[in-house]
């Protein structure tokens, strides 16, 4: 396998994370007891979250067991457990770390907010998911020059 086809793998889960965090910005518009409309997005908000997580997970879990075959482990501790190990990881950890305090601040000022409350909710669980991507092996295993083959 080429180093494009891991990135494309790598993009695919990134974009999997990205639809799962974007479904919270749907649950404004949605209602269990509402309208038709409303009653489907509530279901859609659940489905949207989970099938872009599990695929997500499928999609770097396969990337993993690549990398092993490779015999290729450039850090100890799990992505999620690591920071700032790259100059992208370095922004998005900054903006996870924003989007928490951002987040809280909302919740606590802001509660009445939903759409707003939304936003940073789905901006936080992007960054979290992010984060874990450019910190881990898999990444690195992806972008680095002279490993594949």
């Amino acid at each position: 396998m080429s180093k494009n086809r891991y990135c494309g793998i790598l993009l695919y889960s990134v974009i999997s994370f990205l639809i799962s965090a974007l479904s919270f910005i749907l649950i404004p518009f949605s209602n269990f007891e509402g309208t038709k409309l409303q009653k489907a997005l509530a279901y859609m908000v659940g489905f949207i979250f989970w099938i872009g997580l599990i695929v997500g997970l499928i999609l770097t879990h396969y990337l993993g067991k690549i990398r092993e075959k490779h015999n290729y482990r450039k850090y100890f501790l799990p992505g999620i457990l690591c920071f700032f190990k790259n100059k992208k990881s370095r922004f998005i950890d900054i903006l996870m770390i924003v989007s928490a305090i951002a987040f809280i601040i909302v919740k606590t000022l802001f509660s009445n907010e939903i759409l707003v409350l939304s936003i940073t909710l789905s901006l936080l669980v992007f960054s979290v998911y992010i984060h874990s991507v450019l910190n881990g092996n898999n990444y690195a295993f992806a972008v680095k020059k002279g490993v594949h083959q």
